[in-house]
């Protein structure tokens, strides 16, 4: 058995060599030699979910026209443009209510990747449990940081700081989200949260201001 697939392996080895041989050859005659090739597969894979807040990596998109469906609404609040060579792009689901309760129902959603011409190339699904808000870093330059929001329409939120200061504000009614900055007046480390007004702080994530 050792024997046969030595030489099997021996008689890809020439094979190969052959093959390059020829395509020398045909070079060397100005000869023009196809290249061949694969294409790109496309993926499509949620890699982060916070309380109705996705984010998704997209691999592959190289040229202009396709978008993202979120699989909640129809509107452009449901759809993002794919730009390349992007890969992350971020969606709040907002809440799904119960008729009866008037609570939260868990729901699943697909995700589509549209290619130009309208047709589904790449999906996945993502359950989101429990819809509340989201806050994530954006940029931290000296002592001035900025952050970017995701809540539901027309909630009334806040962000601390965590140096004893909080800025209120409402979710959009169309986007739900937005950008906030605040400078600190020292160095140190500080915890960032986003909750309901007047609800218990909840620390998103830590900053260490120089």
């Amino acid at each position: 058995m050792t024997h046969s697939v030595a030489m099997v392996d021996m008689a890809k080895r020439r094979m190969a060599r052959a093959i390059e041989s020829i395509l020398e050859l045909l070079l060397l005659a100005g000869c023009t030699v196809p290249v061949v090739v694969p294409p790109v597969e496309l993926e499509l894979e949620v890699v982060d979910e916070d309380q109705g807040w996705v984010q998704v990596q997209v691999i592959g998109v190289t040229s202009l026209g396709y978008t993202l469906r979120w699989g909640d609404v129809t509107t452009s609040y449901g759809t993002s443009d794919v730009l390349p060579p992007k890969e992350l792009y971020e969606h709040f689901y907002q809440v799904v209510e119960s008729g009866s309760s008037g609570g939260q129902v868990p729901t699943s959603y697909e995700i589509t990747l549209i290619d130009e011409e309208g047709v589904p190339v790449a999906r996945e699904s993502v359950r989101i449990a429990t819809v509340d808000c989201h806050l994530s870093l954006v940029v931290l330059a000296g002592r001035k940081v900025t952050v970017q929001y995701w809540g539901r329409f027309g909630i009334q939120y806040s962000v601390s700081w965590g140096d004893q200061y909080a800025t209120h504000l409402i979710a959009d009614g169309e986007t739900g989200t937005g950008l906030l900055t605040h400078t600190y007046a020292e160095a140190g480390t500080y915890s960032l949260g986003m909750q309901e007004i007047w609800a218990p702080p909840h620390t998103s994530f830590t900053v260490v201001v120089q």
